[in-house]
């Protein structure tokens, strides 16, 4: 007669959260702070700030590492820098288009969101960590921890 016994082994892994479900973009890796669209609303020229992380789907977003749009995800609304980005030009949503300048951004390996062959990147204005701080372009310059942001593993 044979004894059979089970043991039942659970592993934790961690995930990589793609873009096919939306993930939070934090800034200079503050995973209480997320890029937000503000109030919810999901409608051209909404402005994109700084708020708590809720989870909303106002903090959900698809972006890949290199040529990539920054796209709210499960809706067609963009990150978009407007027809002339500068320093200081404040960032907001809208339709997304394909090829379109001012959505078409590089997620760099220094995790920098830089709009593509324009030398302006997402900037976290005056860098304050404060909810409703609505975030610009501006500049690319290295060792900006303005410049930063980042991705949850």
């Amino acid at each position: 007669m044979f004894k059979f016994s089970a043991l039942l082994l659970f592993v934790s892994v961690p995930v990589l959260v793609s873009a096919d479900c939306g993930q939070p973009i934090h800034p200079d890796g503050d995973t209480t702070k997320c890029l937000d669209v503000r109030g919810a609303n999901f409608t051209d020229g909404t402005p994109v700030q700084i708020f708590d992380c809720n989870g909303s789907n106002a903090q959900m977003w698809d972006i890949m590492p290199g040529n990539t749009t920054v796209k709210l995800h499960s809706y067609n609304f963009c990150l978009d820098a407007g027809s002339e980005p500068a320093n200081g030009v404040p960032m907001k949503i809208w339709e997304c288009f394909d090829d379109l300048p001012a959505q078409t951004w590089f997620y760099t390996g220094d995790q920098r969101i830089a709009l593509l062959g324009q030398g302006f990147c997402l900037d976290l204005t005056n860098g304050a960590h404060v909810d409703s701080n609505v975030v610009q372009t501006w500049m690319c310059t290295d060792n900006n921890s303005n410049q930063v942001w980042t991705l949850d593993p």
